[in-house]
């Protein structure tokens, strides 16, 4: 690869603890916390090259380019180019100024360097192409993945070495903290993509959660790809105004607390109760705030009924006696359903799902971006 590309990866997240409403919208600081669980397969690609300087009076605005072709440093991976509207593309050019001034202030203090992409003075034009693994509306957290990466690949594009910053990134995690603070400003959920497998997010610190959880299998029904017409920014302003709301972050409180625990122990049956238990939560807040509106489609109702029993069946119901094992079920907000199962069961949940008609999208979980 060219010294004049520099590429990262990152995955999205599935949070079964959900981050809703905002306390502060600037910094994407949440109302609560959240935990989840990383992915692999289904990530977001990013690619920064050089091409020429911009003119000596343009702003950083006018050095950066977004250009819809598929980047070249990831030839392996089946990507989709995204559709970006201005707005989008206004949002990734903020970003990357965010992060292109935070190396000057964060790779002191890890002992490295910036290099001359960093410097105000420069005039170099970086040209940014990203990719996905999965469509655009496939219900899959597209802005989590994108920002983790665009984050990633531009610090490691203003590092005087690069590689020093890619051992310090694999190296060091309180590195890898500190650019998860960076990214949640592009995109609040994207600061639990850059570690893994289980993530919780509060505030501003970002940690792993240690876990006797097997290792797990991921899948996504697709109900719908259409694009949402209540955006998750709109969500989060709107769900305060439900009767809901009042009591949800100190509600919140206790289900992290009892996550924790589960996954501590590997206890897969009361991950599944309390993350069940979030998820319908967090619909009925869209249902009953003062302009309702719903993300469920007949599939996702279909395809929740159907797996009612066996989360239910965790604690005492139709599940024993099966040979499943208990499945992690949520929805984001969209229309479509995650299920999350013992990857030793991967095959036998597949071919059951399988059976509902919809196409499935299968990944396991996984440990973050790369560079």
């Amino acid at each position: 690869m060219s010294q004049g590309v520099f590429s990262a990866r990152a995955p999205s997240n599935i949070a079964l603890i959900k981050y809703m409403g905002k306390k502060d919208g600037v910094m994407n600081l949440p109302e609560n916390g959240s935990i989840s669980m990383t992915l692999n397969s289904l990530c977001s690609v990013a690619e920064i090259s050089l091409s020429g300087s911009a003119n000596l009076a343009s702003t950083f605005s006018d050095r950066v380019r977004w250009v819809s072709e598929r980047p070249q440093s990831f030839h392996e991976l089946p990507l989709e180019v995204p559709v970006l509207d201005d707005r989008g593309i206004s949002k990734l050019v903020r970003h990357a100024e965010k992060v292109v001034s935070a190396t000057r202030e964060i790779f002191p203090r890890f002992g490295l360097e910036c290099g001359e992409i960093a410097s105000p003075e420069n005039r170099e034009i970086l040209v940014f192409r990203t990719a996905n693994t999965f469509p655009q509306a496939s219900g899959i957290a597209s802005s989590a993945s994108s920002f983790a990466t665009i984050t990633l690949a531009t610090a490691l594009a203003c590092a005087r070495d690069r590689n020093v910053f890619e051992s310090t990134w694999r190296m060091d995690s309180v590195f890898r903290e500190e650019w998860a603070r960076i990214s949640r400003q592009g995109s609040g959920s994207s600061c639990r993509s850059l570690e893994g497998p289980w993530v919780m997010w509060e505030d501003e610190c970002v940690q792993v959660l240690p876990s006797q959880m097997p290792p797990m299998a991921h899948f996504v029904l697709l109900v719908s790809d259409q694009q949402k017409k209540v955006s998750s920014s709109e969500a989060h302003a709107r769900v305060k105004t439900s009767p809901l709301w009042e009591k949800r972050p100190e509600r919140v409180v206790q289900r992290l607390v009892n996550m924790k625990q589960a996954l501590a122990k590997g206890d897969v049956s009361t991950v599944a109760r309390i993350a069940w238990e979030d998820s319908w939560e967090m619909h009925s807040l869209f249902h009953t705030c003062s302009e309702p509106f719903s993300y469920w489609e007949p599939g996702s109702m279909a395809i929740l009924q159907e797996l009612a029993p066996w989360v239910i069946g965790a604690h005492g119901a139709s599940s024993v006696g099966t040979g499943f094992m208990t499945p992690i079920v949520t929805m984001d907000a969209g229309p479509n359903v995650h299920v999350i199962v013992d990857a030793t069961q991967k095959d036998l949940w597949f071919n059951r799902l399988n059976r509902l008609g919809f196409k499935i999208l299968s990944d396991h979980q996984g440990t973050g971006a790369i560079v």
